[in-house]
């Protein structure tokens, strides 16, 4: 079993449930069929996993529910992922929205959120955040999307400071000069031609 939940088999990876590899150097077993491979567990017997044998070598053979974080219940996934955003009670809100109307594909989009939030400035996902409730955007891509834009427009209105020179071979006490108040009526008199 490698670390990244797999093993190897003619040349190939096949995957197994996230959270399999436990950190020791855990074996399991394969079992094959003609066109599909088992991978069990030594101790129960128990099968791990199942898929199609891959013909051509190089592969990652991999079930999508494999990479899903089953050690988490969704409620807990949901506070986790919650307690990330600038505004916690407002990602609650659309968090519970987005589990309401996918509640088969909560894990994937509580991930793909997770994932973004772990990329972006948290700037930039509150305005996504706001974005996505205001419009009524209640998937992960949504969101991704919204945060890849702000993030841009964000970069854009961050001054490059590279460029700025520092003051040097100047008086300090000159950078204290204040400059001469005048009296508004001398303005009034050059604008008006007097």
């Amino acid at each position: 079993m490698r670390k990244d939940n797999t093993i190897w088999y003619e040349g190939s990876r096949y995957s197994v449930p996230l959270g399999t590899y436990d950190g020791t150097s855990k074996e399991v077993g394969v079992r094959v069929h003609e066109s599909t491979l088992q991978i069990y567990d030594l101790d129960t017997g128990e099968i791990i996993a199942e898929h199609e044998r891959s013909q051509r070598r190089g592969q990652l053979i991999q079930n999508t529910n494999h990479r899903r974080d089953r050690q988490k219940g969704i409620a807990a996934y949901l506070e986790s992922v919650r307690r990330q955003f600038l505004d916690p009670d407002l990602a609650s809100s659309y968090l519970k929205k987005i589990h309401r109307l996918h509640p088969r594909y909560t894990r994937d989009q509580l991930q793909l959120i997770q994932k973004t939030l772990d990329q972006a400035s948290k700037e930039a996902a509150d305005q996504a955040l706001r974005y996505c409730l205001t419009n009524r955007l209640y998937r992960a891509v949504d969101f991704v999307d919204a945060v890849n834009h702000f993030s841009r427009s964000y970069e854009k209105t961050t001054p490059d400071m590279s460029n700025i020179k520092r003051v040097s071979g100047v008086d300090p006490t000159k950078w204290k000069v204040k400059p001469q108040i005048r009296d508004i009526e001398i303005y009034r008199r050059i604008l008006g031609g007097g």
